[in-house]
């Protein structure tokens, strides 16, 4: 097991449980240097959570977009009853359709708003600059270069990821079926997934592909 030595702490909120675990075992996987101490699936569970003091991160990820309290409002919350915790926004959307849903004033209470498919470098230097932590603001992500793939196995992922299948990626690169289902097995194994969309995932949101 990998010993945490740094002391950021980050929390998670996303509506989608999916969601919330990808960011987590992505942040996990890659040996980040900061400690994931919860997730939640609302922002009422969020604040719930956060009521106990061992339970207060740093700084925490928000969807945006949410049933119930979105994270807007959520940011908000937390900004008035906890001042030095960081809350960093998430969303699909483009800064003018969020206002159209949120007011002008939405994003007031973010320390940043970024997109959902940031790759992860940019992801973990933004949580570093809002908690005003240097190391995790210079983060180089050595954990995920030692992940790399080689190029073959990059290229079979990146095929994978335009929706080819097994048979037409041996054609177009002259190798055997049982070849290219190895790379891809290797490639599995060096990300920590157990199957293609997680491999593809893994591959975009570090910008790989």
């Amino acid at each position: 097991m990998t010993e945490i030595i740094n002391n950021s702490t980050l929390g998670i909120v996303d509506n989608d449980p999916l969601v919330a675990s990808a960011i987590q075992s992505l942040l996990v996987e890659t040996c980040v240097p900061i400690q994931i101490l919860w997730t939640a699936t609302s922002a009422e569970q969020a604040l719930d959570t956060m009521k106990t003091p061992s339970q207060r991160p740093q700084a925490v990820l928000t969807d945006i977009a949410m049933p119930g309290m979105n994270g807007a409002e959520l940011a908000h919350h937390i900004k008035k009853q906890y001042t030095d915790i960081a809350v960093i926004g998430i969303s699909a959307f483009l800064d003018s359709e969020n206002e159209k849903r949120y007011g002008t004033q939405w994003s007031d209470a973010f320390y940043a708003i970024i997109p959902k498919e940031i790759p992860t470098i940019q992801l973990v230097r933004t949580i570093g600059k809002a908690i005003g932590n240097g190391e995790v603001a210079s983060w180089t992500g050595k954990s995920i270069n030692s992940m790399r793939l080689s190029g073959k196995e990059l290229q079979i992922i990146a095929n994978y990821a335009r929706g080819f299948a097994t048979s037409t990626i041996a054609r177009q690169l002259k190798i055997s079926e049982a070849s290219v289902k190895t790379y891809a097995r290797r490639a599995f194994e060096k990300l920590h997934v157990h199957s293609r969309a997680e491999a593809v995932a893994v591959c975009v949101r570090n910008g790989w592909i």
